[in-house]
């Protein structure tokens, strides 16, 4: 799978911005863009801001691989497809920030503290209303059934992301290697402020039939003229030779196939019209050739017959020449 975009660090001015993706982006405008995305999050204003550069795009599929969190679930729900790969954990939660309020406090300063903190708090409920409206919009699901999903934090598998809403397709992977959890990972995690919940320790690589029992594809295929027609310089089928394509790219290229089918019928009227003169002309000449040819009696005269020859005239005619 060829990616125009991946995103697998932090979201934010020291990583993935929104200023990098939008000069990406521009570079495909008009195009179909796959982005891969493997990130445990970041800053939700560049999240935000890259979802709506992805709406504004209209063209985006997500795929979404590993550990997916935080912010990096925010930005996909810009794209018109998201495709979560089979091993991928997927986590939404209710939103955070930083606050600072080690020392020693008399009781005015708490009051104060605490009038600072609720007005802190009363923001970021705010900003898990709207964040629960736009997951519920992507799930079909009320907002208050988000909220709880928000407020609980747990890791997801594919599967049950898929089955809340959240992405729209589940890609079978060529690996049989599921997740490895191992305490070193879940410490990096509680480090950072995710939450654990719905994560195994140490899931091991397991043997189980998945693509790798199926050969791979080696077939070359020309999808040059298809490329051009849908502005898509690289066009590869998966493993089992299959194509994806939108909607709008179908529409586009039975539009052309009508197109193509009215030349064709306009083509073969004219052809068949060319070929029904062809024979009338030739039946012409046919009939022409069984018909008896003209008697020719008419001799031209040209008067050398009245001329008289005899041996003087034919001296005169020499004698000049001896």
């Amino acid at each position: 799978m060829r990616y125009q975009l991946t995103i697998d660090d932090y979201i934010g001015d020291w990583g993935y911005s929104k200023r990098y993706v939008r000069q990406v982006l521009a570079g495909y405008a008009g195009k179909h863009v796959d982005v891969k995305i493997s990130s445990l999050g970041g800053d939700l204003n560049h999240a935000l801001d890259i979802r709506k550069q992805f709406l504004d795009h209209g063209d985006v599929t997500v795929h979404l691989s590993g550990f997916v969190a935080s912010a990096a679930t925010v930005i996909a729900m810009g794209a018109k497809r998201i495709i979560i790969g089979k091993y991928t954990m997927y986590l939404v939660h209710k939103c955070s920030n930083f606050v600072d309020a080690w020392g020693s406090y008399n009781a005015d300063e708490m009051a104060a503290l605490i009038e600072k903190l609720t007005e802190n708090k009363q923001e970021n409920d705010k900003i898990d209303v709207m964040l629960a409206t736009m997951y519920a919009e992507k799930c079909n699901k009320k907002v208050a059934e988000i909220l709880d999903v928000l407020k609980r934090g747990a890791w997801l598998t594919a599967q049950e992301a898929y089955d809340m809403g959240f992405v729209d397709e589940i890609a079978d992977e060529d690996s049989g290697v599921k997740l490895n959890c191992s305490a070193d990972t879940l410490a990096k995690f509680a480090a950072i402020g995710l939450p654990l919940d719905g994560l195994k320790l140490s899931q091991q690589p397991v043997d189980e039939p998945t693509n790798n029992n199926k050969p791979m594809n080696k077939k070359t295929f020309d999808f040059e003229a298809a490329g051009a027609l849908l502005n898509q310089a690289d066009i590869t089928p998966d493993n089992d030779g299959y194509v994806s394509v939108t909607a709008e790219d179908f529409e586009k290229l039975s539009g052309k196939l009508d197109e193509l089918q009215t030349t064709v019928t306009q083509n073969a009227a004219t052809i068949a019209e060319r070929d029904a003169k062809i024979a009338e002309l030739t039946e012409q000449v046919e009939n022409l050739k069984k018909q008896p040819a003209d008697d020719t009696t008419d001799i031209k005269d040209d008067g050398a017959a009245d001329e008289k020859v005899n041996s003087k005239s034919l001296y005169d005619s020499v004698k000049n020449l001896i």
